[in-house]
């Protein structure tokens, strides 16, 4: 199952599943569906603060959700928190219900439910409620800013990381890995892999970890 299959990362991580020869279906949930012309792919349009209709999804194995929002978009610290916690925490409960084992979720660096910062201290809570489900194995990724193609998605650009970008590509090598931009496919890649290993516990993914070469 994914969550945030239309968003950077979401779509990634549904194009590196559609080539793997081993999975029998891809369930898609969301407001919008994806563009995918794999026939394993089923998606399901889904209000993630309707209980009825999470409860009527199909159990699967594996579960990745890439949801997330900003403040801005979102229009405020609620809204935001509803997506970033309330509806990952959701749906990660009730595919876990479901009988699905493994998670793999897009979390943040600085996540910390200590944080006095709201955004850190939002994927902090998340992250400790996540742990708390009993997933065999949960896989927690924290990338750094994520470098794609948001026009290509209908997103609506964000100026502060547009140029926070343009710096970090041509300063790439002076900045510490963890805290370098990362590319969307790598963050998808590094989460496919890990899940499929299927390590039992907890495992966080930094940002530098997930780059290429390591």
């Amino acid at each position: 199952m994914v969550a945030g299959a239309t968003g950077l990362v979401g779509r990634e991580v549904l194009a590196a599943l559609s080539a793997a020869e081993n999975i029998r279906a891809i369930h898609v949930v969301g407001r919008r569906a994806p563009d995918s012309a794999d026939a394993r792919v089923h998606f399901h349009p889904v209000d993630f603060g309707q209980t009825a209709q999470l409860q009527q999804l199909p159990p699967v194995d594996d579960v990745y959700i890439a949801l997330g929002t900003t403040i801005k978009v979102a229009g405020s610290q609620a809204a935001f928190r509803a997506v970033d916690h309330d509806a990952v925490l959701a749906l990660a409960r009730h595919a876990r219900q479901a009988g699905a084992r493994r998670l793999a979720v897009v979390s943040a660096m600085g996540a910390d439910a200590q944080s006095r910062i709201f955004y850190n201290r939002v994927k902090g809570e998340t992250e400790d409620a996540l742990r708390a489900l009993g997933y065999d194995t949960l896989l927690i990724a924290r990338p750094s800013m994520i470098d794609g193609d948001r026009a290509s998605l209908n997103q609506p650009g964000r100026l502060g990381e547009g140029l926070g970008l343009v710096l970090m590509r041509r300063i790439g090598p002076l900045i510490p890995a963890n805290y370098r931009a990362i590319a969307a496919r790598d963050v998808a890649r590094a989460m496919v892999q890990g899940l499929n290993q299927g390590t039992p516990g907890t495992h966080v993914l930094l940002s530098g970890a997930m780059q290429p070469g390591h």
